[in-house]
């Protein structure tokens, strides 16, 4: 085991095999002049397949670290994992995208490896300070990362737009730490915990619901997820699928251990405001989705819809229930990443389209491809016998558990909505012919990417095991909750 070297490092091997890869990456793409650039993103999967690796090597331990300011428990752990797991579906799309675009900028996985180096230290802080930092470490890569076409207005736009309104979120969360300071005289967790939970209900609401907003930006729930549809569209495909999938979990988990450590005398408080949260942002994001026409848009909306299905579960956190919340980030990461690479599928005339009317008749020209995409938005959707079902079958028997029947139904009834905008990517795959006109202005039918098939095809395979076989991963998530 790793931590046998006895230091605190030792249980943060995998943040140090990461910021190693990632100066390598770096000193690649700016020394190495033939296939330097590509050469940084080979670097930076081999950093994170090593981090992974240094990862399943690492035991979790119940003691905090760095005097208090980071855990490396088993919950800490298991979200690292998700998060990795992102990062690497993210880096391995990129290669299919630069290829298509003919520009590569380089920098681009080293600054995916510093800002999954943010992410897994947020998911381990305990500590208001450790979490503000972290949560910067990984922010400010992002921004870059949203615009990192600077010369295409979309991406300048989506890189602007992402980061003044990322910026002010933090602020506002900064706010909110320095109110529960305030109050309580401590910036550790477990020390505040307690004491917040004894000082002026008004003033520890208030700074519960400052310390909120920027998680609820960062996570896309309404009503600050107005950042959401622009930045990912205007984003290359790649960038949106890691700033739609990472983030989001270590959000998740920040989040999660904020309601249970640090405000866990407010239970009733922030369960009335997360369902609120949830039913707005499900109704918001799949109602919007229905009127899109152009994919990556209908994505980008149906991520926030999905964010909405994760606040039920967030809602209904009490006990045992919080693994519904751990499984289906899990789930949600290989669901989000492939539903995106479907825009990675197919190139022609040296661009991807992003519309549906581009995925026409994909049966006849990909049926592996198309068949693994099926069940991808069958998964989406919560339909049996995938993962995506089960994640929601856990979220919503959670909520009936916490007596939250009508945030149950109206979860039901989103996916039952989300259906009728799933169905048109499947019917222009399955029922529709092959390619545009010549003259109609679109891409014809162009070549097929066999790393994008076989990404759709593992994501596909692992969603329909864990639909049939959910244990493996519902045992880890238990064990992984807070407490245990």
């Amino acid at each position: 085991m790793i931590p046998a070297a006895g230091s605190d490092l030792g249980h943060f091997v995998p943040e140090i095999l990461l910021l190693a890869a990632a100066g390598a990456s770096m000193f690649g793409h700016l020394f190495v002049k033939k296939g330097g650039r590509r050469g940084a993103g080979y670097v930076a999967l081999a950093g994170i397949g090593a981090a992974g690796l240094a990862l399943a090597l690492t035991p979790p331990s119940s003691s905090a670290f760095f005097a208090g300011h980071l855990a490396a428990d088993a919950f800490a752990l298991f979200f690292k994992a998700v998060v990795l797991v992102a990062g690497a579906l993210a880096i391995i799309l990129t290669f299919r995208f630069f290829d298509v675009e003919k520009s590569e900028p380089g920098e681009v996985y080293y600054l995916i490896l510093l800002s999954i180096v943010g992410m897994t230290a947020a998911v381990s802080a305990t500590d208001m300070v450790t979490t503000y930092i972290t949560f910067e470490l990984f922010s400010i890569p992002s921004y870059v990362l949203a615009g990192i076409f600077k010369k295409e207005r979309r991406s300048a736009e989506a890189g602007i737009k992402y980061f003044f309104l990322g910026t002010l979120s933090s602020a506002v969360m900064l706010l909110g730490m320095a109110f529960v300071f305030g109050l309580t005289g401590s910036t550790g967790y477990a020390e505040a915990g307690p004491a917040l939970a004894g000082a002026n209900g008004l003033a520890a609401l208030v700074a519960m619901s400052l310390f909120f907003v920027g998680l609820f930006f960062k996570a896309a729930f309404v009503p600050f997820h107005m950042w959401a549809p622009d930045v990912y569209e205007g984003a290359p495909t790649p960038m949106a699928i890691f700033l739609s999938t990472a983030p989001k979990a270590a959000v998740v988990a920040i989040l999660m251990r904020a309601m249970t450590v640090l405000f866990g005398g407010y239970a009733l408080e922030w369960s009335a405001i997360l369902q609120a949260v949830a039913l707005a942002t499900m109704f918001w994001g799949n109602l919007a989705a229905l009127t899109q026409k152009s994919l990556k848009r209908m994505l980008a909306y149906s991520s926030i819809a999905q964010a909405g299905y994760l606040a039920i579960g967030l809602a209904a956190w009490e006990g045992s229930d919080g693994m519904a919340v751990l499984f289906y980030v899990a789930v949600y990461v290989v669901m989000n990443a492939a539903a995106f690479g479907l825009i990675l599928l197919i190139d022609g005339g040296g661009r991807f389209d992003e519309s549906i009317e581009g995925l026409r008749g994909l049966v006849r020209r990909a049926p592996v491809a198309a068949a693994s995409a099926l069940v991808v938005l069958l998964a989406l959707v919560g339909v049996p016998p995938t993962a995506g079902f089960m994640g929601k079958y856990f979220l919503f028997a959670a909520a009936v558990d916490r007596g939250l029947v009508f945030l149950a139904a109206a979860g039901a009834l989103n996916s039952a909505i989300s259906l009728f905008y799933y169905f048109r990517i499947g019917r222009a795959m399955f029922l529709e012919d092959v390619p545009p006109p010549p003259d109609s202005g679109r891409p014809q039918a162009g070549h097929v990417s066999r790393t994008v098939t076989v990404v759709l095809a593992v994501c596909a395979t692992l969603l329909l095991l864990l639909g049939v076989l959910p244990s493996p991963l519902v045992s880890r998530a238990a064990a992984a909750l807070l407490g245990r």
